[in-house]
């Protein structure tokens, strides 16, 4: 029996091999079939044509003989020995297709060269298949390939064409859909494809056979054409990111079998169609960075299919519950963040047994949390930050049961509401990030959030919190972000926080799900205004600042080496600033101001390489400010109101030598007496010639310019100065008094600031005749902040350029200096590339190179145009701002010191910001063109890159963006260093051009520095 079981085991075995066998003697014969040879011919001569090096060398090492249906890559007809198929994706192949007059491969049915870097018109691509009577699928995507689309009318059998993420131009032809009958699939994608979408109705026999269009990442612009909705069969169809616009009509309703429509990050506008009942098959739906508005349509109820839904960044309003969520039990995705709904959450959501991500924020909700949300067992991610929700302790009873959440938003919700401490709270184990800031909560630091092992970001600042920090918080071994500001709290910080075993030693990846969804709403303390976040951008921090807190800094902080940003401003902390902070080798900002803090600056700071921020202000220290490192940098206000700091030990000494408190207040009483004595002859003497002003001016009628030149004191100030023109360079006959410029800004209402630059805010003005501007207030009357007010008025007014921020006006209120600049739409670079979360996605690589290009000639002007020249001396991508064409402008001429045309430098006791500083800096205080250039080229890097220059995020060897680029590049992998969303073999040869120039501008070594004129040069030529 034994024997004859395994005899069946063995014939079984036989047979499954034979049945192999027989499926693959076709593919052996095919192999072994002769080659035909006008085949053999067109491949030898396709590889001929690539370029040596990489793929195509390999092609031809492997492409050897006359046998070519086993060559790699290439499939032939067994029978006839023709060649139907050529698939060589990813071989790194480069250079031209072979010319027309090549001979074709008459039998290829599917051609697939995709991601290589082949050159050369599209259409000559296409002509391998020759007559194309054969051609099925033809795979052309992520080339180099250029030119106007082809013709597909010689290609009948064609049923999938992907020419996507290629540099093809021109517009869509009226006819391309109908010269190939059987096209089933048609990619254009990510090209630069322009124009309007073809108006013309399609053949029949088009219309009932395209079924997926993907025209996304490419330039077309107007209205859908009602041409679009002729396409009864498609299935899929992608329009995101063009210059679509107006309004999505009814008509969507006749693409009855879509299942994928993607209509974000275009300028579509009016109410989106409620036409949904006939389009039950979307599985995903997508129209956000729009304009739309009005209610949510109420077919959406209609959607059983639906797995995604992304609305957000709109002007939809109404309630959501106009939306019944009921019958979409495979909902994964809900984004309606940033619109104008209102009304409470809907209890149909709770139906949605699969939702993981639900993002409400930036709306205008109210209620409760309904019960029935506790049956969300995958949910995930929550953001409900920015409404008015209320009955927080309800809300956190119906999430506990919520097993799988991870992520908990609630930030501007819950307002003066008790925070239940332990009420039988229980649950949360997964959770990794809470954030109840800015919602005025009562109570302490509750008990129940010690059980929330897995937490990594807590934020509860801008409660009313009160009692003392509690121990446990140490206990938190994943917690890297800690925000307990602007409280009540009171006690010594508690030692077991020096202690979080993820500031000790490095992180783990953050297991945070969607953490790059904008939902994380904080307070922007240089703004007082309130700014969206991603998760991901938040740096391991400490924010314990604007409380009661007393005792020391404990010298165990020095022990937090991951730590990033710690701030305990605003305190009753005493004692000295431990040396061991020094430690701290991550820290990137420190900020110890208004405290009680006595001895001596720690000169071993100067050795924390990445701090950009640093305050010591309004203390009780004593002694010399460290001289070296970062130190360079930090303004004379991060030390102010401490009496006894000097910048030098020399000066130290002689503030010291020969005198005694005693007679130092005798020696200052005295000079008070004689500063008022003076004081009083001044302001005679400032009356006298103020008078004498008046008079002159009534009699010449002639306009008096706002600058005086001497600072006046005195309680008339202000409304002396709130009726005095404002002076324009560019329009000297706009009218404009101080008081208009004022109104014009809501009188600096806080809702209207834009940004904020050295010495002061920028806010948005609203000027009388209807236009936008940009005013700069410089606030303060300290010499230094006066002589750059003087620098930036005499530089910009006679800096003029298109690619300048300009000057258009400036005038003087009380100790306040008003620049008027022209508005900026599209905000700054670094807003697009760092902080709107899919800025990078909408910057294409042509916007970023037109930037580059842009900002590059506006520095050459400043450099050598400009008379008297000037140095910028902080250049960096915030300072370039963007118009509503996103054409670049550099602003920001605070830091700017005027040179002669024939100077070489300028000394100054300021320097640029963290990340853009030329190395040289740091061993001297001159500033040249050549520093400019270096700042630039950082620039350059961010644009290629799409990282910030300091990314506290990133591992310790790739933290710094000069030096890890320069590591990539030495280890021959620069294609790694590109940002994804820009890469592609389109661009590759320009990309690496401008990788090349931006790796000359940041030479260690300012003289190989090229000129910036050398730059723009370069830089055109890509």
């Amino acid at each position: 029996m034994l024997s004859s079981a395994g005899d069946a085991q063995s014939m079984a075995g036989f047979v499954v091999f034979f049945a192999a066998l027989l499926a693959f003697v076709p593919f052996l014969a095919a192999a072994a079939a002769p080659c035909h040879p006008d085949d053999l011919l067109s491949l030898r001569e396709f590889a001929g044509n690539l370029t040596s090096g990489g793929g195509g060398d390999a092609i031809r090492a492997a492409w050897l003989g006359e046998a070519c249906c086993g060559w790699d890559g290439v499939s032939c007809d067994a029978a006839t020995g023709r060649v139907t198929a050529l698939r060589l994706p990813n071989r790194g192949l480069a250079g031209p297709i072979p010319p027309p007059a090549s001979i074709p491969l008459a039998a290829l049915q599917d051609l697939d060269l995709s991601h290589n870097a082949l050159t050369g018109p599209i259409s000559a691509a296409l002509l391998l298949a020759g007559a194309g009577i054969s051609l099925r699928t033809a795979n052309l995507s992520s080339n180099l390939l250029s030119g106007p689309l082809p013709n597909l009318a010689a290609l009948p059998r064609l049923a999938a064409f992907n020419a996507s993420n290629n540099s093809l131009s021109g517009a869509l032809s009226p006819d391309l859909c109908a010269a190939a009958p059987a096209l089933r699939v048609l990619d254009l994608s990510s090209n630069l494809l322009a124009g309007a979408l073809p108006s013309s109705p399609p053949p029949p026999s088009c219309a009932a056979a395209l079924q997926e269009l993907y025209l996304g990442s490419n330039s077309f612009h107007g209205a859908l054409p009602a041409s679009l909705f002729s396409l009864a069969a498609l299935t899929k169809l992608s329009l995101a990111s063009n210059g679509f616009s107006g309004q999505v009509t009814s008509r969507l309703r006749d693409l009855k079998n879509l299942t994928f429509l993607d209509l974000s990050v275009n300028r579509f506008s009016g109410h989106l169609p409620d036409v949904f009942a006939q389009l039950t098959g979307i599985q995903h739906l997508t129209a956000h960075s729009n304009f739309f508005s009005g209610l949510l349509p109420r077919s959406l109820s209609s959607l059983s299919s639906l797995r995604e839904l992304n609305l957000r960044n709109n002007s939809f309003s109404g309630p959501i519950a106009r939306v019944n969520f009921s019958g979409m039990p495979f909902l994964v995705s809900i984004d309606l963040a940033t619109n104008h709904l209102n009304g409470s959450l809907p209890t149909s959501l709770a139906d949605c047994g699969q939702l993981k991500s639900l993002s409400l924020a930036k709306n205008s909700l109210t209620g409760q949390l309904p019960e029935d949300y506790a049956r969300l067992g995958s949910l995930s991610v929550l953001s409900l930050s920015n409404n008015s929700m209320h009955n927080v302790s309800g809300a956190l009873n119906v999430l506990s049961a919520c097993n799988n959440l991870t992520t908990l938003i609630l930030t501007m919700n819950f307002v003066g509401e008790d925070l239940p401490d332990d009420d039988g709270i229980a649950g949360f184990d997964n959770l990794e990030v809470l954030a109840f800031g800015d919602c005025s909560l009562r109570g302490r630091v509750p008990e129940w959030l010690r059980r929330c092992k897995k937490l990594e970001v807590l934020d509860l600042s801008w409660n009313q919190l009160v009692g003392t920090i509690p121990e446990w918080i140490g206990e938190l071994g994943n917690l890297t972000y800690l925000d307990l500001s602007n409280n009540t709290l009171v006690g010594q910080i508690p030692k077991s926080l020096t202690q979080l075993k993820s500031l000790v030693t490095a992180r783990r990846s953050s297991g945070m799900a969607f953490n790059n969804m904008p939902l994380y709403v904080k307070h922007n303390r240089s703004t007082s205004g309130r700014q969206y976040n991603q998760l991901s951008n938040f740096p391991p921090s400490l924010f314990l600042n604007d409380n009661g807190l007393n005792g020391t800094i404990w010298p165990e902080f020095g022990n937090l080496k991951e730590l990033h940003v710690l701030d305990l401003s605003n305190n009753a902390i005493s004692g000295s600033i431990p040396d061991s902070l020094s430690r701290m080798e991550n820290l990137e900002v420190l900020d110890l101001s208004f405290n009680n803090l006595s001895g001596s600056i720690p000169s071993s700071l100067t050795h924390l390489t990445f701090l950009s921020k640093f305050s010591v202000a309004h203390n009780h220290l004593v002694g010399p400010i460290p001289n070296g490192g970062q130190f360079f940098t930090f303004a004379n206000s991060s030390f102010e109101d401490n009496p006894g700091l000097c910048r030098s030990s020399s000066s130290c000494d002689l503030n010291q030598t020969g005198e005694t408190p005693a007679g130092n207040e005798v020696q200052r009483s005295g000079r008070n007496r004689k500063n008022k004595i003076l004081g009083v002859a001044i302001c005679i003497g400032l009356v006298l010639v103020v008078l004498l002003a008046v008079i002159l001016v009534n009699i010449s009628k002639r306009e008096v310019s706002i600058i005086d030149d001497e600072e006046v004191d005195g309680p008339c100030h202000d409304s002396c100065d709130y009726w005095k023109p404002v002076l324009f360079f560019q329009d000297s006959a706009k009218e404009l008094t101080v008081s208009d410029l004022i109104k014009s800004t809501n009188n600096f209402d806080q809702a209207n600031i834009i940004g904020c630059g050295g010495f002061g805010l920028v806010y948005k003005a609203y000027l009388p005749d209807g236009t936008k501007a940009a005013v700069k207030r410089l606030s303060g009357d300290c010499g230094q902040m006066e002589r750059e007010f003087r620098a930036e008025v005499e530089a910009l007014s006679q800096a003029q350029h298109k690619n300048l921020v300009s000057l258009r006006g400036y005038c003087r209120y009380g100790n306040d200096r008003l620049l008027i600049y022209s508005y900026m739409e599209n905000n700054s670079l670094d807003y697009w590339l760092h902080e709107r979360a899919d800025g990078g996605y909408m910057l294409k690589w042509e916007s970023r190179l037109k930037i580059a290009q842009g900002s590059a000639r506006g520095l050459a002007y400043l450099h050598k145009d400009c008379e008297p020249n000037i140095i910028h001396r902080d250049v960096k991508s915030s300072n370039i701002l963007l118009n509503e064409n996103f054409e670049a402008h550099l602003a920001d001429f605070g830091l700017a010191r005027l040179i002669q045309p024939y100077d070489t430098h300028v000394t100054t006791d300021l320097v640029g910001t963290l990340g853009y500083i030329p190395p040289e800096y740091s061993q001297s205080v001159i500033a040249t063109p050549k520093g400019d250039v270096y700042s630039f080229g950082v620039v350059l890097l961010e644009l290629l890159t799409g990282r910030r220059p300091v990314d506290v995020l990133k591992a310790k060897g790739s933290r710094d963006l000069v030096s890890w680029v320069l590591q990539m590049k030495s280890e021959k992998k620069e294609e790694q260093v590109f940002d994804t969303l820009i890469w592609s073999k389109t661009h590759e040869k320009q990309l690496f051009s401008v990788l090349e120039t931006a790796c000359r501008c940041i030479s260690t070594d300012p003289r190989q520095r090229p000129s910036i004129e050398q730059v723009v040069a370069w830089l055109d030529s890509v």
